[in-house]
């Protein structure tokens, strides 16, 4: 089995209420935020995670975000620049996950096909987390359902949050490494006790289409991981290598 480590590269962060990420569970708790894109060391041909998205790129004035620093200082770290990306696999198409499409210009973007379907036509109440300028004239090439991507790397269904979100299991040498395919934190996927009184083994991040779907997705990707890796965690702002021995 082929492996693989996952860098995280942190481009802009954040502060949010943590409802965000528990959907009905701490309302006006503050949490810290992060947008990555997502690095799969060792993929050939060479592939990220997400595209991310920039300060420039969040126009909501409730929401500020700060640099972290720009992609191609991310993508620097590591010797690469984003013309030699070849693959970037898409866990949904919310803006932020893709605002930095166009940086790419030799990359084949692997999305699922109700995912794309539903960002061409939004419904009114989702349309803000969606940015036609940004999927437009994109190479897409369509997914539908799991896929093995290459050896070791695949796409899994994990829809809720969007009608078409996919989540990235990444076999590491510490075991399969679960990127999610929701807006989530770890928060998202821990049991809290009154949680545990109820039955719920997870929880649903707060923006979805279909609550019971999410949540029934994090239960997925909880049984599904050895290694869960949310896509707005903040402890990969410092952790940035995943899966390593």
């Amino acid at each position: 089995m082929k492996h693989y480590v996952i860098r995280a590269i942190p481009l802009c962060e954040g502060e949010r209420d943590m409802s965000q990420w528990t959907y009905r569970w701490n309302p006006g708790k503050k949490t810290r935020t992060a947008c990555y894109t997502w690095y799969i060391e060792g993929s050939d041909p060479l592939t990220l995670v997400d595209t991310g998205a920039e300060i420039e790129n969040f126009t909501n004035p409730d929401y500020p975000m700060k640099k972290i620093m720009t992609l191609e200082e991310g993508l620097g770290q590591y010797g690469l620049k984003p013309e030699e990306i070849r693959q970037i696999i898409v866990t949904h198409l919310h803006f932020d996950h893709i605002a930095l499409a166009g940086r790419f210009p030799n990359a084949t973007f692997l999305v699922q096909k109700t995912e794309l379907e539903f960002a061409q036509n939004p419904h009114i109440f989702c349309a803000v987390d969606y940015n036609q300028d940004y999927i437009r004239d994109i190479d897409f090439k369509l997914i539908e359902g799991d896929r093995e991507i290459l050896p070791g790397l695949n796409v899994m269904m994990t829809s809720g949050h969007t009608p078409g979100g996919q989540s990235v299991v990444v076999h590491t040498p510490r075991g399969k490494a679960v990127i999610a395919g929701m807006c989530s934190q770890l928060s998202t996927f821990e049991q809290t006790s009154v949680m545990k009184m109820r039955g719920l083994e997870v929880a649903v991040c707060g923006i979805h289409t279909d609550c019971r779907v999410a949540y029934d997705s994090a239960l997925k990707i909880k049984k599904e991981a050895d290694i869960i890796v949310p896509v707005h965690e903040p402890l990969f702002i410092s952790q940035q290598m995943i899966g390593s021995d």
